[in-house]
């Protein structure tokens, strides 16, 4: 029996000292360059920015890709988002926002409490990537006034060519984000 307990012990010491674990890797989406975007209105407005609805699929800290022409996901268990993409996805559009109307205050919306001038909603379709072909973003996106009424609404759908690995996707997808921000951001403009 003490043959047993040792041998075990060996195997298990062995186990620990031996085994190794690769490490995940985090990323986060990053708002536009500022030096990019065009100023839409210099008018000052407070927006806020509600939770993003996210599909089922993509409410996870895996970064989720498809390979060409197959159903299949792939979930990556090492490559993930650095905090919740729900989250992520709204502080980088108000961060964006900002950038194309910047005398406004525009800010993710943290209770029902706080009033805005527009209320920002958007429900995200799709946002991953066909591997090593590009980037996808398909939202719909609403905005409300003050009384809650939808003033204006509209569905995006946007690609982009990515390089190989998740840097490429996740620098692609915060193009895109940036992109349907000016779409968001114009349209608020026009309301002005």
């Amino acid at each position: 029996m003490k043959k047993i307990w040792a041998i075990l012990s060996v195997c298990l010491l062995s186990a620990c000292l031996g085994g190794y674990s690769p490490q995940s890797r985090f990323y986060n989406l990053q708002p536009a360059d500022a030096s990019t975007v065009t100023v839409l209105s210099n008018r000052k407005v407070s927006i806020g920015i509600n939770e993003v609805e996210l599909p089922d699929y993509l409410d996870r800290p895996q970064i989720v890709s498809f390979e060409k022409g197959k159903p299949q996901m792939n979930i990556s268990e090492l490559d993930r988002w650095g905090e919740p993409l729900a989250s992520m996805i709204q502080r980088t559009t108000a961060a964006d926002i900002s950038l194309y109307l910047p005398e406004a205050v525009v800010k993710p919306r943290s209770s029902l409490m706080e009033k805005f001038k527009y209320v920002v909603d958007i429900q995200i379709i799709r946002f991953d990537m066909i591997q090593g072909e590009e980037a996808v973003l398909e939202a719909w996106w609403y905005i409300s006034d003050s009384d809650g009424r939808i003033v204006y609404r509209q569905k995006t759908m946007l690609t982009q060519k990515t390089g190989k690995g998740f840097d490429s996707f996740v620098e692609a997808e915060s193009h895109l984000l940036a992109q349907m921000s000016g779409e968001i951001a114009r349209k608020t403009a026009s309301l002005l």
